[in-house]
């Protein structure tokens, strides 16, 4: 097993080679995190103001069940953004 850092553009990039795949750990999905992240507040923010409100209890929870999908999709992209798997082509890097 290798491992070696690649300094690109302020970003280390981690590739470690096991056999024929190497395993890249970067930063690729943090903007998409941050998006997911405000639209989950936003969620939760109208789903609290729907509940004190006269709309129906459906409604709101409607909300903070969407907000309550986004967690989870906001732990999956936590993983995504810095574990990566591909497949080692023909020609090495040196």
């Amino acid at each position: 097993m290798k491992i070696r850092n690649i300094v690109k553009e302020q970003q280390e990039d981690v590739h470690i080679e096991i056999g024929a795949y190497e395993m890249i750990i970067e930063k690729r999905y943090r903007v998409v995190s941050f998006i997911n992240d405000l639209l989950l507040g936003v969620l939760y923010f109208i789903g609290s103001i729907l509940f004190l409100t006269d709309v129906s209890q459906a409604v709101s929870i409607s909300f903070f069940l969407a907000g309550s999908i986004m967690m989870i999709i906001r732990a999956g992209l936590n993983i995504l953004k810095d574990l990566h798997v591909k497949k080692i082509t023909g020609t090495k890097r040196e």
